[in-house]
């Protein structure tokens, strides 16, 4: 029994509007993020569970507190006081240091990991800027694990951010005819078989943010056309044992009138064994990891999600 828990960042629930780019370019789940809902065979695989990324806080949600609320249950905003744009400052690290799903799932004897391949470069690069590193790379690596590298991407163990190895091509040519443009849904399964060796796998897709920042019909069209056969994939390959949980941070991409993030709720879609369980347990964002937990029978022993008081970084 293996969970999959991919995070896609910056997608909200919106509504039918020319300014949505899962109006006009999703063909079957993401229709949920215009406000409709799909009748086809991979849809009524899901359940979709609207999920409150504000967390008892004003103002628009944000990366930083919202990421952190998704792996480790805790609230993210109730632990600074406000929303965090950007990557996790002290206060927020020293919450995932303590109660990172991946942490606490490995410290009680379970496999756990962000399956995310990184290059030489980008380590490099937060080595020398530790205030660069994502919420994602804190949360795996205080488990005292390494995070895979392109080479385990190249060997099968982990995935590029891109899926399909386009935006790879791009930044790092060396690489090019080593791993070819990919087919997305291949990719999916792959994701499954990797994650059979682990209780719990973490995927982190984010191009869906940088996009709805861009305000680029184009590029939030290309991440619809990349991530949805990805899921198929998954689910194609899943198992009857298996869980799939794929949620967000915030909203952002599903109103491209606006740069920033948005105050729409968040979408947890719900597939396989668990699904039906879990969602009865998610109302906000740091249910998402409660509610693994639970469904695992694992006894995380988390306080009550905002029980850090807030501390300024």
């Amino acid at each position: 029994m293996s969970f999959y828990y991919l995070f896609i960042d910056g997608i909200g629930l919106g509504e039918a509007t020319e300014n949505n780019p899962f109006h006009l370019h999703a063909s079957h789940l993401f229709r949920h993020l215009a406000g409709e809902t799909p009748h086809d065979d991979l849809s009524r695989e899901f359940l979709c569970i609207p999920a409150d990324a504000h967390m008892g806080f004003s103002g628009l949600p944000q990366s930083a507190t919202g990421q952190t609320s998704l792996w480790t249950g805790m609230n993210g905003p109730a632990s600074m006081g406000r929303h965090m744009t950007g990557f996790p400052g002290p206060t927020l690290i020293r919450v995932i240091e303590e109660y990172s799903m991946i942490k606490l799932l490995t410290e009680g004897g379970k496999k756990a990991a962000l399956l995310n391949g990184y290059s030489k470069a980008y380590l490099d690069r937060i080595e020398k800027k530790p205030r660069l590193r994502s919420a994602s790379t804190h949360v795996h690596r205080v488990s005292g694990q390494e995070l895979f590298m392109l080479d385990d991407v190249l060997e099968g163990r982990a995935l590029y951010m891109d899926i399909d190895h386009q935006f790879l091509h791009r930044f790092y040519p060396d690489y090019a005819h080593r791993l070819p443009i990919a087919d997305p849904r291949e990719r999916g399964q792959q994701f499954v078989r990797i994650g059979r060796n682990y209780d719990l796998v973490l995927f982190e897709y984010f191009l869906t943010d940088k996009a709805g920042h861009n305000q680029s019909m184009e590029e939030a069209a290309m991440t619809i056309k990349v991530l949805e056969p990805f899921i198929e994939g998954i689910l194609e390959e899943m198992g009857e044992e298996d869980t799939l949980v794929i949620t967000s941070d915030h909203g952002n991409l599903e109103d491209l009138s606006t740069k920033t993030h948005t105050n729409n709720l968040v979408p947890v879609f719900l597939a396989g064994k668990h699904a039906q369980a879990m969602s009865g347990m998610i109302q906000t964002l740091y249910d998402v990891p409660r509610a693994i937990f639970h469904a695992m029978e694992f006894p995380a022993n988390l306080p009550e999600p905002d029980a850090m008081a807030a501390v300024p970084d």
